[in-house]
C-alpha cells in the first residue's frame, strides 16, 4: 500500500514514516498541503496521513479538495492534531476525513487506525471489483450500485464512529482515576477545612474573652493587639466565608467533570449484537453533553422530557442518530435560536421531536433530505449521509422518522420508537 504522508514538523514526520514503513508499507512526504495535492494528483496513493495546522494549505483544505477530486478509487485519510474538542472532532469528519488521533500519538494506535484503514480499503476494492463485473453482465444497475456505494460508504461511517467511541471510552478510563482522586480530596479537605473553623471560632471567643478583662500583663494585651491587627490585614471573616465557598465550587466542579466522563462512556458504549433496554431520555442526556459546545453559542436548549417507557435499542447507534439531528440543528441556526427537545407516548409508541428555529428546508427538498448523498451544504462540507444513516438506522429499530419544515420558521424531526414490552 502506497501511503502519503503530511507532516511540516520533521520529527513528527519521521516518527509517521517509521511506524507505517515497519508495517510495510511504500511512503511518500509532503512538508505541506499544497506539495501534497502535487503528489496526490501524480502519484495516487492508497492512504494519507496529513497534520491539521500546516503552512501553504491545512489539512482541512486538503481532505476538501482530495473528496471533491474525479478519482475513481477511495483514498482513507487520517489527521493528526493536538486539537480534541468536540468541536474539532466534528469539522475533521466534515471536512471527509476517515479518522482522527490526538497528537502526541503511540506508534501502536497509528498501526491500530492503519489496519482500521486498510480492511476499509479493502472492502472497497472488493466492492469496486463486484461493480465492475456487475456493469459488463448488466448496463441496467443504476440502483444495485447506489445501493454498494451506500453500504461502502455506512461501513467507513461505522467505523469513524467505532473510532470515535473508542477514543471516548479511553479518555473516559483516564479522566476518571485522577477525577476520583481530586473529588476524594476535596471531600476531605471540606471536613478539615470545618474542624479548623470550629477551633477558629474557640480561638476567637478565648480572644474576645481576654480582651474584655481589665488586669492582663502587658505582653498579654499586645500580642492580643498584633492578633487584631492581623485578622483585620488579612480579613479573617471574609476568608473563612470564602474558602467555604470556593471548596463547595471546586466540589460541585468535580461532580460535574465526573458527570461529563460518565456520559461519555454512556455515548460511546458499543453495547453488543443484541439489542438492550435503554432510556431514551437518558440518551439524550448524554448525547447533550457530548455535543454542547457545538451548541451552546448558537442555541438555547428547551428540554421537555415524559416519563415514557424504555426501548429496545443499540444505545451507540441511537446515540449516532441524536448527535446527527442536534447538530444539523445547531447548523440550521445562522447566528442565535433555539433548539426544542420533547419525548412523550403516542399510539404507545415513544416518540421524540428535535425542533430548531433555524432557516428551514426547501418545500422541493423535503422528500429529499434522508436520500443518500443528498446535502445542500457547501462541497466539502457534508457527505450527504447522515440523514440516510439516522433514517436506516431507526427502521432498524422498526421505528419511524419525519420531517417537518418552513423556511425561515425552522425544521422538525420527529422519531417514533416501539415501546418495550
Amino acid at each position: 500500500m502506497k501511503i502519503l504522508i503530511v507532516e511540516d514538523d520533521y520529527v513528527s514526520r519521521l516518527l509517521v514514516n517509521k511506524a507505517v514503513t515497519k508495517m510495510g508499507h511504500e511512503t511518500l512526504e509532503a512538508e505541506d498541503g499544497r506539495k501534497a495535492w502535487e503528489l496526490f494528483q501524480k502519484q495516487a496513493p492508497d492512504m494519507i496521513i496529513s497534520d491539521w495546522m500546516m503552512p501553504e494549505m491545512d489539512g482541512l483544505d486538503l481532505c476538501r479538495r482530495i473528496r471533491s477530486s474525479n478519482r475513481t478509487t477511495y483514498v482513507y485519510i487520517i489527521l493528526l492534531t493536538a486539537k480534541d474538542r468536540t468541536k474539532d472532532l466534528v469539522s475533521v469528519f466534515e471536512a471527509g476525513a476517515d479518522d482522527y488521533i490526538v497528537k502526541p500519538f503511540q506508534p501502536e494506535e497509528l498501526r491500530s487506525r492503519l489496519k482500521s484503514g486498510e480492511r476499509i480499503l479493502m472492502l472497497e476494492t472488493r466492492r469496486h471489483e463486484l461493480m465492475k463485473k456487475l456493469f459488463l453482465k448488466n448496463k441496467k444497475l443504476d440502483v444495485t450500485l447506489n445501493r454498494l456505494k451506500q453500504t461502502q460508504a455506512q461501513a467507513v461511517q461505522s467505523e469513524k464512529m467505532a473510532s470515535i467511541g473508542q477514543l471516548a471510552a479511553g479518555i473516559a478510563h483516564e479522566i476518571n482515576n485522577p477525577i476520583g482522586f481530586i473529588g476524594s480530596n476535596l471531600d476531605a479537605l471540606s471536613d478539615y477545612f470545618k474542624d479548623f473553623i470550629g477551633l477558629l471560632d474557640q480561638y476567637q471567643s478565648l480572644e474576645e474573652q481576654l480582651g474584655s478583662t481589665p488586669e492582663l500583663p502587658v505582653e498579654i494585651r499586645k500580642l492580643l493587639a498584633t492578633l487584631r491587627e492581623t485578622e483585620e490585614e488579612i480579613e479573617l471573616d471574609y476568608l473563612k466565608k470564602d474558602i467555604g465557598e470556593l471548596l463547595t465550587d471546586c466540589i460541585a466542579g468535580t461532580r460535574r467533570v465526573g458527570k461529563i466522563v460518565s456520559d461519555l462512556k454512556h455515548f460511546a458504549h458499543p453495547g453488543n449484537d443484541n439489542p438492550m433496554l435503554v432510556s431514551v431520555n437518558e440518551n439524550i442526556e448524554s448525547t447533550l453533553n457530548v455535543v454542547k459546545n457545538e451548541l451552546k453559542y448558537k442555541a438555547t436548549l428547551v428540554k421537555e422530557f415524559s416519563d415514557i417507557p424504555m426501548v429496545k435499542a443499540w444505545p451507540q447507534k441511537l446515540n449516532q442518530v441524536l448527535m446527527n439531528l442536534l447538530v444539523n440543528a445547531g447548523q440550521a441556526i445562522e447566528e442565535k435560536g433555539e433548539i426544542h427537545i420533547r419525548t412523550g407516548v403516542e399510539g404507545g409508541r415513544v416518540k421524540i421531536d428535535i425542533s430548531d428555529t433555524g432557516c428551514g428546508i426547501e418545500p422541493e427538498n423535503i422528500s429529499k433530505v434522508f436520500d443518500p448523498f443528498f446535502t445542500t451544504k457547501d462541497v466539502g462540507m457534508g457527505t450527504g449521509l447522515g440523514l440516510n444513516i439516522a433514517y436506516n438506522i431507526i427502521k432498524e429499530h422498526d421505528g419511524e422518522i419525519g420531517v417537518e419544515s418552513r423556511i425561515g420558521e425552522g425544521t422538525c424531526f420527529s422519531i417514533i420508537l416501539p415501546a418495550a414490552t
